[in-house]
């Protein structure tokens, strides 16, 4: 996906797992169903809150609930999961806020014992 570009030069880190790359690439192969430029056009709004967050990485809501030292932002219908970095974040999930997020990573966690 062209749309996805990680960190240069001295800008705040913004690295994506390769979950997140992932979950981006499903929500626009979803709603490239509805028009390329509907899917264009959120992915693009994900991104740039993403580098919004980057250079703001306190902004989010800790979830340690879920995973230690992880954070979230809603934007628009969608949850952005990261983590803090020294310079920036990485993003880890960016999910539908209709999705159980409980059992999304329950599951990660039952695949890592």
């Amino acid at each position: 996906m062209d749309l996805i570009k990680e960190t240069e030069n001295d800008d705040p880190i913004l690295k994506f797992s390769p979950a997140a790359l992932n979950d981006i690439k499903e929500t626009w192969s979803y709603l490239s169903e509805r028009g390329e430029s509907v899917a264009e056009q959120l992915i693009r709004a994900i991104l740039e809150k993403c580098e919004f967050l980057s250079q703001n990485p306190k902004i989010g809501r800790e979830r340690n609930d879920l995973i230690i030292n992880l954070r979230l932002f809603p934007f628009k219908k969608y949850n952005i999961f990261y983590f803090p970095a020294q310079s920036g974040i990485e993003i880890y999930r960016v999910l539908h806020a209709s999705r159980d997020t409980v059992q999304i990573f329950d599951d990660v966690i039952d695949e890592t014992k």
